[in-house]
């Protein structure tokens, strides 16, 4: 459902009446956790949930935070980091804090002043204090509840070892690494080993100290957005990014940022451990560039027994030459790179710095690991993909495929830190039955899978409206682009054609009281969670504002001991079904997307046999999306029945098939529905992805339908009666 925006204009200043209600604490007392807690993998502030006021030195300009929100009216979050007044700029020891920038009591409303904020003010605030995926944060009551009363110095970095915070394999050290949450830092000699570009205007990369500690450095501040991206902050200095992304083995003799935390290893978290986010250009200071290895190609993508593989690739260096360039294969998943086979890459004819080198072909069935080397005159030495050659290598992968590629091929990761598919940006086509639908009494979204396989097997399947034509249990080929959307593997579906063949697919069933939950393997997949000894539990009913809940075995288990559930909110955050009555809190019913059965909240302690859904991957987490009430399986309330259509018979009806007309078809402003036959039901609105947009009750006669907000596009109009008839038609928003 949309909501209403508001404009707020004003100085910044306080409500007295509410700050006289509050309690003053340091920004280091906010972030306080002890040594005990924090060797017990916990970070939770003393402070969780409590409205106080507090004072601190700004950071960085408001104007630089660059956050997209689709959640937050405008399309923008705000947000500014404050540094404990106490301090006297001393960075670390619990100094930093983060001021997350939407209203503590309606986070669809943005606190905007923020972006008026410079560096060197000092303010005071006064908030609710959070937590999301272990970053403590402040979330301002109003506008009104941030003020400046001072100007000082702007903070400055501060020297830090990366070791502190993150392992080799990037996961936070919760006992050295939490005092630096929120600080300004600097890290000295790191060497660039991946870099991930995403959403096809974000990028983000990972770098390496001399010990092999991991720490990504994220987008948040507009320094590191792309040429590509569109700026969303009304308040920023520029229009569109201007960030190149480094190339894999850049030094840095110095890197800089704010510490922010995305947590990971012993707590249960599956984020990226604390993170670096520069806000100025003087933050990055490289060193020596190595050799560039771009547009590297692969011959064919999926290969069949009878065919060798070529390799090309573009190889050039900005300060120096090129010495040399390899390309390294393998078919032994346990061979240390250190010992492929070497295959000379020779230059191709015509070109200055196009290089060309060939893979032998292998048996069906066959994984070929391989990577690329070039070294420059200066003796630095790049590798593709990313770090093969070190200590814990990456490398590229294909699998032979006599029959065709399966999305076991596409989903399947060799390398459990790597969680993208090894054919993301590629065009491929694949078979699969349907598991989740468009339909109404369905997640109304698309999931495949296949059939014979318990891991890798499932995938979303997005961007085409025939989509929206598809039932459960069918068959279907798709050909489509391969995406990672924030880490879920997607395709982008540009043609799908039903098989005519049909099955039911059983959910993968998934003890509790086992140590396996979800995880990588499991994406997109149908599974099934019960529990052997007993009961699934809810044991916490609001995990958080955005309409997640957990279950387990026990009462009292721990996140990383438990399964997140998404149920009732379609919004960015959280696209889950409008036909599960059981959602985090009843006043979601009519929030961000209108639910379409009663809606039930939950309580701690709720309990029920199983529960079944998709595996979705979102904001560094896996969770489960149920379909409808009937994946909820012997909940101890009794549900509003399923009545998801008979698949064997059913097939789309056109709407004038119903006897029902509507017009004018392109569309600017308005839509009328006429309903031809005594009917009664919904028309809905949906984007081609399957996502409601909106929705309203019908009776025989004339109806309008308000499309001035919508953007230009294609949508579909879904007409489902009372006595469960289904009809679509497509329309054009111009």
């Amino acid at each position: 459902m949309k909501k209403q925006l508001f404009i707020l204009f004003g100085m910044l200043t306080f409500g007295l009446a509410t700050l006289a209600q509050t309690t003053n604490v340091s920004v280091k007392d906010i972030q306080f956790v002890s040594a005990t807690d924090l060797a017990n993998c916990t970070d939770l502030s003393a402070y969780d949930g409590q409205t106080i006021k507090t004072v601190g030195v700004v950071m960085h300009d408001g104007n630089l935070t660059e956050l997209a929100s689709g959640s937050v009216n405008g399309g923008y979050r705000p947000g500014v980091h404050i540094m404990d007044t106490a301090a006297n700029g001393t960075m670390g020891g619990f100094a930093g804090l983060q001021v997350h920038g939407v209203f503590a009591n309606q986070q669809s409303q943005p606190v905007d002043v923020l972006d008026n904020l410079v560096a060197g003010m000092i303010i005071e605030v006064t908030g609710v204090v959070s937590n999301f995926s272990g970053e403590t944060q402040l979330y301002p009551l109003d506008n009104s509840s941030v003020s400046v009363i001072g100007n000082t110095s702007a903070p400055q970095p501060q020297v830090v070892d990366l070791g502190k915070l993150n392992d080799n394999t990037r996961a936070n050290i919760y006992t050295t690494g939490e005092e630096w949450e929120g600080s300004l830092v600097t890290f000295e000699d790191v060497t660039v080993v991946a870099v991930s570009v995403f959403s096809g205007n974000r990028v983000s990369f990972d770098v390496s100290d001399a010990n092999g500690n991991l720490i990504n450095v994220s987008d948040r501040f507009l320094v590191q957005k792309l040429p590509s991206r569109t700026i969303v902050n009304p308040s920023s200095p520029q229009t569109a990014g201007t960030f190149v992304a480094p190339i894999v083995g850049t030094k840095y003799e110095k890197l800089s940022g704010i510490i922010m935390h995305s947590q990971n290893g012993c707590s249960g978290g599956t984020g990226r451990g604390y993170e670096l986010n520069p806000f100025d250009t003087s933050h990055y200071i490289k060193g020596a560039t190595p050799p560039s290895i771009t547009s590297v190609v692969r011959t064919p993508l999926v290969p069949s027994s009878s065919q060798s593989v070529k390799l090309s690739a573009t190889i050039t260096d900005n300060d120096g030459t090129i010495v040399s360039q390899s390309l390294y294969y393998s078919t032994d998943l346990n061979q240390d790179v250190a010992n492929f086979t070497s295959v000379g890459m020779t230059l191709k004819s015509g070109s200055t710095d196009e290089y060309e080198g060939t893979i032998p072909a292998f048996a069906d069935g066959t994984i070929v690991r391989y990577y690329i080397t070039a070294t420059d005159n200066a003796s630095n030495v790049s590798y593709s993909p990313s770090t093969a050659g070190n200590v814990d290598p990456t490398t590229a992968f294909y699998t032979v495929r006599d029959n065709g590629l399966s999305i076991v091929d596409i989903q399947k990761v060799l390398n459990p830190n790597i969680g993208a598919s090894p054919y993301v940006g590629q065009t491929v086509t694949v078979k699969g039955y349907i598991t989740a639908s468009a339909k109404s009494y369905d997640l109304e979204e698309i999931y495949m899978q296949d059939k014979d396989a318990t891991s890798y097997a499932g995938i979303k399947l997005t961007g085409n409206s025939d989509l929206l034509d598809l039932w459960r249990t069918e068959e279907v080929e798709v050909t489509g682009l391969v995406e990672e959307a924030f880490g879920f593997t997607q395709i982008n579906v540009s043609s799908v054609t039903k098989t005519g063949n049909k099955e039911e697919i059983e959910p993968l069933e998934i003890d509790l009281q086992d140590a396996k939950y979800l995880s990588e393997e499991l994406e997109g997949m149908l599974v099934k969670f019960v529990n052997s000894s007993g009961k699934v539990i809810v044991n916490n009913p609001r995990l958080n504002p955005f309409g997640e809940w957990t279950v387990a075995v026990d009462t009292n288990a721990s996140f990383a001991n438990s399964v997140k559930v998404q149920t009732g909110n379609k919004n960015n955050n959280n696209n889950s079904s409008l036909w599960v009555s059981l959602v985090s809190d009843d006043t979601l019913a009519n929030v961000d997307g209108i639910m379409e059965v009663p809606a039930i909240e939950l309580e701690k302690n709720m309990t029920m046999d199983a529960i079944t859904g998709v595996v979705y991957y979102g904001f560094g987490q896996y969770s489960l999306k149920p379909r409808n009430n009937d994946d909820i399986e012997g909940f101890e309330q009794t549900l509003e029945e399923t009545n998801y259509a008979d698949t064997a018979t059913g097939n789309v009806t056109k709407l004038a098939d119903l006897g029902i007309q509507f017009y004018p078809n392109p569309a600017q402003s308005f839509i009328t529905i006429n309903v031809q036959n005594d009917g009664q039901g919904n028309i809905a609105i949906r984007s081609l992805e399957g996502k409601l947009i909106a929705t309203k009750a019908v009776n025989s006669g004339i109806t309008t339908l308000d499309i001035v907000s919508l953007p230009q596009g294609v949508y579909t109009l879904t007409f489902t009666s009372n006595q469960g008839k289904q009809a679509v038609a497509k329309f054009i928003k111009i």
